[in-house]
């Protein structure tokens, strides 16, 4: 196979591009120049370099939105600052896009009116997943604009012939680069007109309506990567790309400049028009980010939400233009419908009015919400032609210290902590407030306090935090493993017996796992990446009996059992307000000895908690009027964050489990428990698991011959605002009586 383009064996890239992302002064001083548009003038504003904006549609208006959401809408939003970016389409219908804009209906239509006096290009690109989109429409004029986007080797250049690559088949991760070009044709015999054309590398997190299966309007986008190359889209000015170039700045080569390679136009031309008959090309470049902008997760600041999350899932946009990649699609346990992905993508937007001229009455496809973004005059903005070409990313593992992770563990803890406290809190100030509501015939409600009030508060509330940000940090160190303990109990006709409890227990260790890509982009051997997937994990039983009689006998494990539990979760409404670890949510569930049922789950240790809080917020907030009672809506998003999270978990067998290197067998060579003489008996031994040799569950072992890594993919763990996954062991331990004793251990995927 041939390998991924590598930079760093011929002249560096920063040495061949001048710059793909202007500075701010080149900004103001060639593209953003002209900042009043005319309504007559074609002219229009270029994309700026790299938005801090997140767009986000989330057309998730199921009845299932918590009572608290519903109940605190008016006192939270009076509390709360103003928005400068949509983040659903229920908050985003009503609101102002900017000063200069505004927002008013039309036979029960929102309409969002940008003023073209200001800058209309930050109003288009904060709603741009609202347009009506015409790419797989079948009219004349969509079909008549045809877009290709080509993956090259080396950076493009004019007249010299590229070396293209096909970019299936690569993986690609941090600081790589993507380069190539685009080329688009107008069919028809008459001119297109547009108002915006750009190029840029973006990230998406998308899900797709899963009752509608042929719908590709998904119910929820968030672009957390949004990268342009101001090179590739339309300018008025003239952006020098290479090092070699020198053209002024103010003036554009518009007119018939072409490529003597394939004879392909480098530029539209001052009417931004693509001309009947006519081949256009436009070359870009970028290098993947190390990490994304701190403002993707301004409304926490976790430090995992700003990592690049992996490629995961098929999004059906991927599928409508590259149907063959559904039939190679990677079995990643994604959640159904949901993805994460990556691309270069073009995309032409104009007004639906001046197409109308030359095509005839144009039918745009209805949106969700069904509002419409128009001009002063009415005039309708629909994207005309859009195309993304995937990439695969797959981001390394950032290197950590035993400290930095220790630290990590104390703050996910302490945010978790603080979140819980923040509710109970509030909850006794409603109890304090009824209680004086029913001593006083007029209550004297306090007045609401500033916002320097509230700051001030919060940090009274750090220091208060010191002493026990010093205590966790003590207490790690003398937690040493996970551990479950389950009550013994003898059945007979006479009822229940105590025997005493059992104690499963397993130094704490982070057990890494090197990831192993799909057999498509493996370009190098992965003998010593195999390697990690055969872990080794220590195991104590202690048996305490209920007396310090020595002929009681300790119980009998009668079988082992090891699962790898692929776990992924999703957030359809507000961002995910935590960072989770093993130590947060597992072995925490007490008496979860059935057979059957694992009580000891995410769900049980972390979201039914919270929902029980929030449904005392409620009813609460229903006593004492929202008037009186009023939740701050950070609070009522993060609740809502955890409360509303939808989870996914996939349970793979371990085939290949030995006990101290021998397959075990209770009868013949059982555990060997030593009694210490003080009411207690021991015993220890390693469990030797070969991740290799996973299977479904349910699927038998023997019909997996193949390399369980050859057969499915588990990418490395993230966490992202919106989506996360994780991984961990669950050890089953079952005893005669029929109880069961499950410990569980985290497992990292990781990627070097």
């Amino acid at each position: 196979m041939t390998s991924k383009p590598n930079y760093s064996k011929t002249q560096s890239f920063d040495e061949t591009i001048s710059t793909i992302l202007p500075s701010y002064s080149m900004y103001t001083s060639t593209v953003g120049m002209n900042v009043n548009v005319p309504e007559d003038n074609e002219d229009d504003l270029p994309p700026p370099v790299y938005s801090c904006n997140n767009s986000e549609l989330s057309a998730h208006t199921s009845s299932e939105s918590n009572h608290l959401q519903e109940a605190t809408t008016t006192s939270a939003s009076s509390s709360s600052a103003a928005s400068t970016t949509p983040t659903s389409v229920s908050e985003s219908q009503n609101r102002r896009v900017a000063p200069v804009n505004s927002t008013s209906t039309i036979d029960d239509i929102p309409l969002i009116v940008a003023d073209e006096n200001a800058n209309l290009m930050e109003t288009i690109l904060d709603n741009v997943h609202r347009l009506p989109n015409m790419t797989f429409e079948k009219q004349e004029i969509s079909k008549a604009v045809q877009l290709e986007v080509f993956y090259t080797k080396d950076i493009g250049e004019v007249g010299k012939a590229p070396e293209l690559i096909d970019p299936s088949i690569y993986e690609y991760t941090q600081g790589d680069l993507l380069n190539g070009y685009i080329t688009i044709k107008n069919t028809s015999d008459r001119p297109i007109p547009f108002e915006m054309f750009y190029l840029l590398f973006e990230g998406n997190f998308m899900v797709a309506n899963e009752k509608r299966p042929q719908e590709l309007e998904p119910v929820k986008i968030r672009r957390f990567l949004e990268m342009f190359d101001f090179y590739g889209s339309w300018n008025e000015g003239h952006i020098n790309r290479l090092v070699t170039d020198s053209e002024n700045p103010y003036l554009c080569k518009f007119g018939n400049t072409t490529d003597p390679l394939d004879g392909a136009y480098l530029y539209f031309g001052p009417k931004k028009e693509i001309l009947p008959h006519r081949v256009y090309k436009r070359f870009f470049s970028f290098k993947i980010p190390n990490n994304l902008l701190d403002s993707e997760c301004s409304e926490h600041s976790l430090s995992k939400h700003v990592e690049l999350p992996p490629t995961i899932g098929l999004s059906r946009w991927e599928v409508a233009h590259y149907p063959e990649r559904d039939l190679n699609k990677i079995k990643d346990f994604s959640i159904i419908n949901t993805s994460v992905g990556y691309g270069v993508m073009a995309r032409f937007i104009g007004r639906k009015s001046t197409w109308e001229v030359n095509f005839g009455k144009i039918v745009t496809p209805k949106h969700k919400d069904h509002a419409k973004l128009v001009n002063s005059k009415g005039d309708e903005y629909i994207i005309l032609k859009e195309l993304t070409n995937y990439i695969r990313v797959v981001p390394t593992t950032n290197v950590v210290t035993e400290n930095e992770r220790l630290m990590k563990l104390v703050e996910n803890k302490l945010l978790y902590d603080n979140l819980v406290k923040r509710v109970k809190d509030k909850i006794d100030i409603g109890h304090q407030l009824e209680k004086a509501l029913e001593s006083r015939t007029v209550p004297e409600l306090s007045p609401d306090l500033t916002q320097e009030e509230i700051e001030a508060a919060k940090m009274a509330q750090s220091y208060q935090h010191a002493d026990s940000i010093r205590d966790i940090k003590s207490n790690l160190k003398k937690l040493e493993y996970y551990e479950v303990l389950v009550q013994l109990m003898k059945r007979s006709i006479t009822g229940l017996k105590n025997q005493g409890v059992l104690q499963v227990k397993s130094p704490k260790q982070v057990y890494q796992v090197k990831y192993i890509p799909p057999c498509r982009f493996r370009e190098e051997s992965i003998e010593e990446l195999e390697k990690s997937w055969k872990l080794t994990v220590p195991i104590e039983l202690t048996t305490i009996f209920p007396s310090s009689d020595t002929n009681q006998t300790p119980p009998t494990i009668k079988n082992i059992n090891a699962e790898l539990v692929v776990h992924t979760m999703r957030s359809l409404t507000s961002p995910i307000a935590l960072e989770f670890n093993h130590c947060l949510i597992y072995n925490k569930f007490p008496n979860n000895s059935k057979r059957d049922v694992d009580l000891d789950t995410f769900t049980n240790n972390i979201v039914r908690p919270l929902q029980k809080q929030s449904t005392e917020l409620y009813h609460l907030s229903q006593r004492l009027g929202l008037q009186n009672f009023r939740i701050e809506k950070q609070l009522v998003d993060d609740l809502k964050s955890i409360c509303k999270i939808e989870e996914k978990s996939n349970n793979l067998v371990v085939g290949d489990l030995l006990v101290n290197g021998g397959i075990y067998n209770y009868k013949s060579n059982g555990l060997k428990w030593t009694n210490n003489g003080d009411g207690a008996a021991t015993s220890a031994f390693n469990l030797n698991i070969n991740l290799a040799s996973l299977s479904l569950k349910g699927v038998p072992t023997s019909a997996a011959h193949d390399k369980s890594y050859n057969r499915f993919n588990l990418v490395p763990d993230f966490q992202s605002c919106f989506m996360t996954r994780s991984y961990h062991l669950r050890l089953t331990f079952e005893l005669s009586n029929g109880d069961v004793a499950r410990l569980k251990v985290p497992v990292v995927v990781e990627k070097n």
